[in-house]
């Protein structure tokens, strides 16, 4: 197991272009962090540094308590697993997931016995004698996998494993690796740049943007109290609705207005708002707290709003409906599979005013 933090750790390359800034992370034992992103934000870079691949500029890197940053990869005891996979074309899956440890010198009876430790760990022990192209995608990223096992390293860093793989195969690897780290007890830090990916397979959550961390928790954590707009529409699919609004008090009631959208806030949180009258803002609700009235569960704060069906995508176990308001602003739903609108129609939604939230205009951040 390892214990690693970034401390203050930038990347500079030689142009000026700053791919990591002041990256802070302490990522704990037996930890699966999940570092997620849009491309370029600079999650690949960091697992590289981390890695050894990439010098540092700035900052301190630390691997159970030792600074890592003038290390070889080869000093650090981690193994990597590539996006491509990278095994040796002409070598049998045995020989490359021996092949590291071949290098090392290790007796030949602990290579066999640790070979095939990690093939029976992934059900791959039929496949010991056959070549990468005798081999489907799904048991390419198993073999990869089981390479990096081999080795027995603190900590396992992978650089978006499941992405050459089809729609169904990814879903039975995620759960795959997420067993395999229950198992394995060691630290695993993975990049994607798929939120999906990211919320059903880590312990934790780094979302990154632009070279620097936006905000790192727990997947529900994130989804449900976003630190500012980035996070908030990056993380759910689909992404959260946002509006430009303003807080105006009318009697004993505080409103939300976003063009054709008025909606009031709930009285037992207004004291948090009403510093706020007259800042322009940003109101977000997420599709998933969008219901029909006909359909909707027990427990929440409804408001009821008028609009107009534009399109329906039936998924079988819900439905996504965009819907279009007066002043043709775009609402997107995740609704009861029930509801059964139809492109066209004019309906009545329910916004839980339980679960809104409100960001600062200008800086994006979220009102606390």
């Amino acid at each position: 197991m390892a214990h690693i933090v970034f401390e203050q750790v930038t990347k500079q390359y030689d142009n000026g272009f700053i791919a990591v800034k002041d990256l802070n992370l302490d990522i704990g034992d037996d930890e699966f962090l999940v570092l997620v992103g849009p491309s370029g934000c600079g999650k690949t870079t960091s697992l590289r540094m981390l890695a050894g691949l990439e010098s540092i500029s700035r900052g301190n890197l630390y691997i159970n308590g030792e600074r890592v940053n003038d290390r070889a990869p080869r000093e650090r005891d981690i193994a990597m697993v590539f996006q491509s996979y990278a095994l040796y074309p002409h070598m049998s899956v045995f020989d490359n997931m021996a092949f590291s440890l071949q290098l090392q010198g290790t007796p030949k009876v602990d290579v066999q016995q640790r070979v095939q430790a990690a093939a029976a760990q992934l059900g791959i022990e039929e496949l010991l004698d056959r070549k990468p192209k005798q081999l489907s995608g799904g048991q390419r990223q198993r073999v990869a996998v089981g390479r990096a096992i081999v080795r027995d390293p603190a900590a396992f860093l992978m650089d978006e494993p499941l992405s050459n793989l089809d729609a169904k195969l990814r879903v039975q690897a995620r759960a795959e690796l997420t067993k395999l780290h229950h198992k394995l007890g060691t630290t695993f830090i993975y990049v994607t740049h798929d939120q999906v990916e990211a919320m059903t397979m880590g312990s934790r959550i780094a979302v990154m943007n632009q070279g620097i961390l936006q905000q790192v928790d727990t997947p529900q954590t994130l989804y449900d109290s976003p630190n500012n707009m980035f996070v908030a529409g990056f993380m759910g699919s689909p992404a959260m609705n946002f509006f430009e609004a303003d807080l105006k008090p009318e009697g004993d009631t505080l409103f939300i207005h976003a063009g054709s959208l008025k909606v009031p806030v709930p009285a037992d949180v207004r004291s948090r708002y009403d510093s706020y009258v007259g800042t322009p803002l940003i109101f977000g609700i997420r599709p998933d707290n969008i219901y029909n009235p006909k359909c909707a569960p027990p427990g929440i704060n409804p408001v009821d709003i008028e609009a107009t069906v534009s399109v329906v995508e039936m998924m079988g176990y819900e439905e996504i409906v965009y819907l279009t308001l007066a002043d043709s602003q775009e609402l997107i739903a995740r609704i009861d599979p029930r509801s059964r609108f139809t492109p066209g129609e004019t309906v009545r939604v329910s916004l839980d005013m339980n679960c809104f939230h409100l960001f600062d205009r200008a800086s994006e951040q979220v009102l606390h």
